[in-house]
């Protein structure tokens, strides 16, 4: 439902129905919809979490954006989903997990908490921003400003300028 229709057009009473169950049974589960989106989205992550052991913090850094763009790509609204309400949210397992790794290579990068907290901003508006960006495209519409193919290729661009990022502001930390 939620690739097909987009996150956000999920609602209790057609997920039930679409479960055989009682709008009820669910509320013994989740107190809302935001909730169940909540978990929804931490199941999306969980499908594609990424290496988390690469041997240096550059890499475990590119791997976490690489899995968490491809996770959300598929889910219509799930980035955008994230952004905008869950982004303080930490008793989600699989994003509080992405979230340790993510600031655990920060630290090896030689960043400050304050420094890592920046980033983890930064970071997720380039990995999710992008996300959102490419899916409000059509595939070949030459009348839009921005092109899906160029938005995708310039997740990697965006991912080496933050990395270049990290390693300037280690160096002067």
């Amino acid at each position: 439902m939620a690739r097909s229709g987009g996150i956000e057009a999920l609602n209790i009473r057609p997920v039930a129905r679409r479960l055989g169950v009682s709008p009820r049974l669910l509320y013994h589960h989740v107190r809302d919809k935001e909730e169940m989106l909540g978990l929804l989205t931490d199941e999306i992550l969980r499908g594609r979490m990424p290496d988390l052991s690469a041997p240096d913090w550059e890499s475990r850094l590119r791997s976490i954006a690489r899995a968490v763009h491809m996770a959300y790509r598929d889910f219509p609204g799930s980035a955008a989903f994230i952004l905008s309400r869950s982004a303080n949210r930490l008793e989600q397992p699989n994003a509080l997990a992405i979230r340790r790794a993510i600031f655990a290579a920060l630290a090896e990068a030689g960043l400050t908490q304050p420094q890592s907290d920046e980033m983890l901003v930064i970071f997720s508006v380039i990995v999710l921003g992008n996300v959102v960006v490419a899916e409000s495209l059509t595939d070949n519409d030459d009348r839009l400003a921005m092109q899906r193919d160029v938005v995708e290729a310039a997740f990697t661009r965006a991912t080496d300028m933050l990395l270049s990022a990290i390693r300037a502001v280690a160096g002067t930390a």
